[in-house]
């Protein structure tokens, strides 16, 4: 097997990986059915910065990539459980063990 044919096998095993993992999380979410459950954990994240490098003119340059601070809560319902991105008030004003729009 030459190089590019090597090259090429690889590249479709990834597709495949990075297809399937993207699938799961879909099915994982629509599984959920209506976003609504007992809050079972919360996270808050700060913003960060992570930098991309690319190959420019035979040299690397750095790219920063900015991600914003978020907020998110975890809801269970039956045996499933979901992260759920929220607002910062929202994320104050619910507490672990609360019921997540049970009430709408």
């Amino acid at each position: 097997m030459n190089k590019k044919g090597f090259i090429e096998i690889v590249s479709i095993f990834l597709i495949a990986i990075v297809s399937s993992l993207i699938g799961f999380m879909i099915y994982k979410e629509v599984s959920f059915g209506t976003k609504q459950g007992i809050v079972i954990d919360k996270k808050y994240h700060s913003a960060w910065v992570s930098y991309s490098s690319s190959f420019v003119n035979g040299g690397t340059i750095s790219i920063p990539v900015t991600h914003p601070q978020s907020w998110s809560i975890r809801i269970q319902k039956d045996d499933k459980d979901l992260w759920i991105d929220v607002s910062e008030s929202e994320y104050n004003q619910i507490n672990i063990g609360d019921c997540y729009q049970c009430g709408k």
